[in-house]
């Protein structure tokens, strides 16, 4: 069988990997590097991994693994009619094709935007590597996963590390553990304001409807946009994402979406950790096992500097604390959810029972 895969991302190399040596794999991707490390692209920034640590896979790996990788090729078009995907460099026929073209940052909108890098792809880590390294301060707009891990780097790395947020809580965490992330990573030297949003940008920093925040650097960290267009173009059916049923199939006859593209009943799962299990799952799906991914369980460890936290599940209404470092969520009676601060195997441990739809005297 020909699995052509479109994008060379974290679900791209692992489907890839997953199904070389049964079937005749070809990886298209748009960028001319070999597959990198996303998330430890704030390291790299901050000078706290060298530039090689980022690439896991040699050219030599592809070429072991009998994977075919057209580098600095974009994909263009689905013929869906006569299986063909038409890139720059040709046509490329498949029996299976698979998106997983992830996603781009999503621009900032202010007046000022061309003062403001955002962080996607290893070309904006070198220019804002190159900056940082002059100006040695950082201005982090947003409240997400990717604006912690950059500002609490930047701070461990002994940068000036500031991060603007206009809501009052981070993650989408309640207020209590919001204060709990902000006073750890305010003692290694983060500076928050929180509550605050930003008007405009100028070189040396943000007005905002609190006052004037200086910052040389400025990093807009406020989400994703879905790469979808190749499936727009060719007729699959998209939302904010390509749609996709819970076998990863689009509209498309023997078209499939993994990863940060994919759109699942209005889920779009953005990390990582989730494309790799898409990869992993859909793997099976091709080689005719019975498997499913379930979209609705979010399960992630973030390393802020030195500040480890796991989030698994639900975390919205009634919490309970079980000790200082973890929080249960719960439903009818049964942990639907749990934050786990710095204690990542608890983290692990309390995944598994989770998902096994454990109670509270059950622990």
């Amino acid at each position: 069988m020909r699995v052509v895969i479109i994008g060379n991302g974290p679900g791209g190399v692992e489907l890839a990997n997953q199904l070389s040596g049964e079937h005749e794999v070809t990886i298209v991707e748009r960028e001319e590097v070999l597959h990198y490390s996303k998330p430890m692209l704030s390291h790299y920034i901050a000078g706290l991994v060298e530039k090689e640590k980022l690439f896991p896979y040699s050219l030599e790996w592809y070429e072991k693994k009998g994977i075919t990788l057209n580098l600095g090729v974009k994909a263009e078009l689905i013929n869906r009619a006569r299986k063909i995907l038409i890139t720059t460099e040709g046509e490329i026929p498949y029996d299976v094709l698979v998106i997983a073209a992830g996603a781009r940052a999503r621009e900032p909108t202010l007046e000022g935007k061309e003062f403001v890098h955002t962080l996607r792809t290893l070309q904006d880590a070198e220019k804002i590597k190159e900056q940082m390294e002059k100006h040695e301060e950082a201005l982090i707009l947003g409240g997400g996963f990717i604006a912690l891990e950059l500002a609490a780097n930047f701070a461990k790395a002994g940068y000036k590390a500031k991060m603007v947020h206009r809501g009052n809580t981070l993650l989408g965490l309640d207020e209590g553990l919001t204060k709990i992330i902000v006073k750890k990573l305010e003692c290694s030297g983060v500076e928050f304001y929180l509550n605050t949003n930003v008007l405009k940008a100028d070189k040396d920093g943000v007005f905002t409807d609190r006052g004037y925040i200086k910052g040389k650097v400025k990093i807009s960290a406020f989400g994703i946009i879905p790469n979808k267009e190749i499936a727009v173009r060719s007729g699959i059916h998209a939302g904010r994402g390509i749609l996709i049923d819970d076998h990863f199939r689009t509209s498309a006859k023997d078209v499939y979406a993994i990863g940060d593209c994919a759109e699942y009943n209005g889920i779009i799962c953005g990390t990582a950790k989730a494309a790799v299990g898409h990869a992993r799952v859909l793997a099976n799906i091709l080689r005719g096992r019975e498997d499913r991914y379930d979209f609705e369980f979010r399960s992630t460890v973030f390393k802020f500097g030195d500040f480890p936290i796991g989030i698994i599940g639900k975390t919205k209404g009634e919490g309970k604390w079980l000790d200082d470092r973890t929080k249960v969520f719960l439903e009818e009676g049964k942990i639907v959810g749990a934050v786990v601060i710095e204690d990542i195997r608890r983290a692990m441990t309390l995944e598994k029972k989770i998902k096994t739809g454990v109670s509270m005297d059950e622990l």
